[in-house]
């Protein structure tokens, strides 16, 4: 019986972080279910993790000089060395790709797909869509071939479409299932002419529900320093990127003063917050919280999350909030409509900070609901054992399918598309090199780590050791 034990071999850049959290949750609880799962990662943080495996040999690729109100933009990786990669293959049934940007390269992806072996992406951002971007902002040339792209810094380089291109032409989507953590996910997935063919799994993230539960809720406000008797609303800025919301949310929250005594209500921020929220009620900002226990806390500590993201593929914010026992309000994408319905929350209509600020008046205003009610919802839904069975279950069903045909491996593809595209990208690479050892490339490095140390140690860490290296 051992020997029909699911061999899994997953891929994600990082355990930290929402998406390499999420990863690494799937991973525990494929184990928990009894698959032998092995979480193969490009860089590990301080701690041990059962089950994950630094690849020593895989390299981080380089990426564009950032562009202020915009989301990371990643290039293509060396990867992982053949040789290194085909002994994994020879190990696993399936495989799992989560958020593999600047670890596994469309060479790597290629050839999993073409082991005879069924490959299972799990969308955990656009970037698997796109020739680089990690959410369109707007942009609907994903939907074509990603020319011309307007968030890659270097213009008169085509190389989001030759990265697209070279998408097309390496990768076996007939051996390629979507694992999709919401409907809107779904939705948007299906317009790709990349993955749009491929078989579609809704799957949402799973969530630790013996962390994430209701804590004393006078203590936590304790702790996080509210004031009593004021209502309080939760704001998690993650990053300057204009898809997390800072502009919607400061105008829905300017909104609500002219609804709610500004003496009577604060704004709680986590995170990096950048510049002061232009706002009339009290800010209390608690930093950056990497503490998974302190973090359930803070969602206890208040009446309502803010979820003001205009993309989002899930929004593990959004689960943990309500399995704090505290509802939601956001905009109707990722799968904040699916959890915020009742006394959850509430889901508005993208950019419509009018409803939003209403939404939550609403919530302020209404009694607080017992906290159980909303995480008994989360722990039913989103945990670790039932989603773990539902991958396992999929694995399973697939590794089936391959055995009941006859084994066949495909030759890997050395066309017009996939030369150009390495030429472009040794092009890049040259530019990029130059940029980052030029006086401002080191000051703009400086500057992002001199920010980080104050909201995320590690990042922080990662960036000085970047800049003392000169890693690509």
């Amino acid at each position: 019986m051992d020997a029909e034990r699911l061999r899994v071999a997953m891929f994600s850049t990082i355990v930290t972080g929402g998406a390499g959290y999420a990863a690494l949750r799937v991973h525990d609880s494929l184990r928990l279910n009894g698959a032998d799962s092995t979480l193969y990662v490009g860089r590990t943080e301080r701690g041990e993790y059962p089950g994950v495996a630094r690849l020593p040999g895989a390299e981080e690729g380089c990426q564009p000089r950032s562009v202020p109100g915009l989301t990371m933009f990643s290039v293509d990786p060396p990867g992982i060395p053949d040789a290194e990669l085909d002994a994994i293959i020879a190990k696993a049934d399936v495989f799992n790709l989560h958020w593999y940007a600047r670890f596994l390269s469309l060479r790597n992806i290629e050839r999993l797909s073409r082991s005879g072996k069924p490959v299972v992406l799990t969308i955990r951002d656009m970037h698997p869509l796109a020739g680089g971007c990690h959410f369109f902002h707007g942009c609907e040339n994903w939907k074509r071939d990603c020319l011309p792209c307007p968030q890659f810094a270097v213009e008169d380089l085509p190389l989001p479409h030759a990265t697209f291109e070279a998408k097309r032409a390496l990768w076996n989507f007939d051996n390629i299932s979507v694992v999709v953590l919401s409907g809107h996910t779904q939705r948007i997935v299906k317009q790709s002419p990349l993955l749009g063919q491929c078989r579609l799994e809704k799957i949402p993230n799973p969530v630790d529900v013996s962390i994430f539960r209701p804590y004393d809720r006078e203590r936590a406000r304790e702790e996080f320093g509210i004031p009593p008797g004021k209502k309080a609303i939760a704001y998690l800025p993650s990053f300057s990127s204009a898809v997390k919301g800072s502009a919607q949310a400061t105008e829905a929250v300017r909104r609500l003063a002219n609804e709610l005594p500004i003496q009577d209500c604060v704004v709680v921020c986590a995170g990096d917050l950048g510049s002061p929220l232009d706002i009339p009620f009290e800010t209390i900002k608690t930093g950056f919280i990497a503490d998974k226990r302190q973090l359930a806390r803070f969602y206890s500590s208040v009446d309502v999350t803010l979820i003001p993201s205009s993309e989002e593929t899930f929004s593990n914010t959004a689960a943990e909030s309500v399995a704090c026992g505290t509802p939601i309000v956001g905009f109707q994408v990722g799968a904040i409509p699916e959890i915020a319905q009742g006394v959850r929350g509430r889901a508005v209509p993208l950019y419509d900070t009018e409803s939003l600020s209403r939404a939550l008046l609403e919530i302020l205003l209404n009694d607080r609901r017992p906290p159980s009610e909303l995480h008994a919802y989360v722990a039913e839904t989103f945990s670790v054992a039932r989603i773990g069975g539902r991958y396992l279950s999929l694995f399973e069903e697939l590794r089936e399918t391959v055995r009941a045909q006859v084994p066949s491996l495909s030759s890997p593809v050395a066309g017009e598309g996939a030369g150009a595209f390495g030429q472009l990208l040794r092009q890049y690479r040259v530019i990029r090199n130059r940029e980052r050892r030029s006086l401002r490339g080191r000051l703009d490095r400086l500057s992002r780590a001199g920010r980080l140390l104050f909201t995320d140690n590690r990042a922080f860490r990662r960036q000085l050791r970047s800049l003392l290296s000169e890693r690509n």
